[in-house]
């Protein structure tokens, strides 16, 4: 039998016993299952997690044995936890297993049909003029946290648009940033966005802090999307709200002291154009979720502007 380096035999690291073969089609059936309930097509997953389509096809048969860094990616995508797609025990409530059994059943006009039902009957959505959410404001503020949040409240994916920025050039921002300067990163965040949302009908999109600082970016945003300003003192915004810290971004850090109030100041007539402000100063994910639910329920939105 082969074996890898650390001893491990080839075989079982493949799944290939009855067991470990049953727990990659449970792992699957999971990930199917949750594209299927938001609405996503394999296509639209593998757009917004970064995972090919054929791997994705591979993974949701039980044939593809995916890492951890491939499932977070797929799990943050569907706006879930690596936790949910991977626990081995199901102890979901026998009605529940049964109405999914039922959905499988369905043809594809008929499950579209189902969910819809399920969706005006039970969940909660945007109104139609503001199916794409984007957060703009200062890092630290809580955009990351807060989208991620919301998007799970509302059953959307969500897109960081830094992270496709990252997918497209190969690198990570601060390295476009310190090898091609703004305006490559500019171009590229233009790009991104346009490719965004042209494939994301539905959504939420976290965005740079910078963003408002191209105009031609931050047109193409406030046209395409209802787009919150998500607002912080500066105290919150050095501190870090909700998941968001700095540690390890010295160059940031460098704007966090002396700079932030004035990259602030700079910025504040820009994130006033959005269409909503919500403020996360001394506010829980929870409460901050629900005012953004509140502004979205109430279309805040300016006369002649739809998302």
């Amino acid at each position: 039998m082969a074996k890898h380096s650390n001893g491990i035999p080839s075989e079982a690291r493949r799944g290939s016993e009855p067991a470990d073969e049953a727990y990659l089609r449970l792992v699957g059936e999971r990930v199917r299952l949750m594209r299927l309930q938001m609405g996503m097509s394999r296509k639209a997953l593998s757009h917004t997690s970064g995972v090919s389509e054929r791997y994705l096809a591979e993974l949701e048969r039980g044939s593809g044995n995916a890492s951890l860094l491939v499932l977070r990616s797929i799990a943050d995508a569907l706006g879930t936890r690596v936790h949910d797609l991977t626990i081995e025990d199901d102890d979901r409530p026998i009605d529940k297993t049964l109405a999914i059994h039922h959905l499988e059943k369905l043809g594809a006009a008929q499950a579209a049909e189902a969910r819809q039902l399920l969706v005006d009957r039970f969940g909660r959505k945007p109104p139609s003029r503001v199916a794409r959410i984007a957060l703009v404001g200062m890092r630290g503020a809580g955009k990351a946290t807060l989208g991620g949040a919301l998007a799970q409240a509302l059953s959307l994916p969500c897109v960081d648009l830094d992270r496709e920025v990252e997918r497209a050039s190969g690198i990570e921002v601060s390295e476009v940033f310190s090898v091609h300067g703004e305006e490559v990163y500019q171009r590229l965040q233009h790009e991104c966005l346009s490719n965004v949302l042209n494939s994301l009908p539905r959504g939420v999109i976290t965005t740079g802090g910078g963003i408002v600082r191209s105009k031609t970016t931050y047109d193409l945003l406030l046209a395409g999307c209802f787009v919150v300003w998500v607002r912080a003192s500066l105290d919150e915004i050095h501190r870090g709200w909700g998941e968001e810290t700095f540690d390890g971004d010295d160059a940031y850090a460098a704007e966090v002291h002396p700079k932030l109030e004035a990259a602030l100041a700079e910025r504040v007539p820009l994130y006033e154009m959005a269409d909503a402000v919500a403020d996360t100063t001394g506010r829980t994910v929870e409460q901050a979720v629900n005012e953004v639910l509140k502004l979205i329920e109430e279309r805040a939105v300016r006369p002649g502007r739809a998302a």
